[in-house]
């Protein structure tokens, strides 16, 4: 069972502030949440399955990711420690994924099933608000990236993802990187080395 003790502090914290849980409706709450483990590499989701629960990474670092026409993979986004992962699609109209998700090293995910999830949006509405809000600030950092990317140069990319998420460069594997802003490895390394000159 899931207890205050072995979940993020962010979390419970964002909780009692956003949804307004006391501690012990956090921990009815917590009642609905189970743990998956996975190892590094090991795949959390693949397409064609149907994403039956909500994740939140507790430990670890994750990536989405698809596979285009040419069979190259392409990433569509990364997730470490206090952030969710999953395919919401999925998830609430219950149809199959088109993405992978895998670990990047040894990953702790908190799980709370569709079932639960419902049960929880009843027994505790203002979750329900924040859940939604949540999925809304979601929707327009995937429009800002969508922007970027497809606009932005290489160096604004770069810049972007160094600025919202300095620790994936200790982290991830240059050559995921280079694919997640849509550049080949080698133009990446020429952008970080033109970047650390200019500095």
């Amino acid at each position: 069972m899931l207890t205050l003790d072995k979940v993020q502090p962010k979390f419970l914290e964002t909780l009692r502030k956003q949804a307004e849980f006391t501690d012990e409706q956090l921990e009815k709450f917590l009642r609905k949440w189970s743990v998956k483990l996975l190892k590094k590499k090991e795949l959390h989701l693949q397409v064609g399955d149907v994403c039956k629960a909500t994740a939140y990474v507790n430990k670890g670092c994750l990536r989405r990711y698809v596979i285009n026409e040419h069979d190259k993979e392409v990433i569509v986004n990364f997730a470490l420690e206090d952030w969710w992962i999953g395919d919401l699609e999925s998830f609430f109209l219950e149809q199959p994924t088109r993405f992978y998700i895998q670990a990047l090293e040894d990953s702790e995910l908190l799980m709370l099933s569709r079932e639960n999830f419902m049960k929880a949006c009843e027994e505790f509405p203002k979750y329900k608000a924040f859940h939604q809000e949540k999925m809304q600030r979601s929707h327009f950092a995937t429009l800002k990236r969508i922007s970027v990317t497809t606009s932005g140069t290489p160096e604004e990319k770069y810049l972007l993802l160094a600025k919202e998420q300095p620790q994936l460069f200790q982290r991830v594997p240059l050559h995921y990187i280079a694919s997640y802003l849509g550049i080949e490895p080698e133009s990446l390394s020429r952008l970080r080395k033109r970047l650390t000159e200019k500095a």
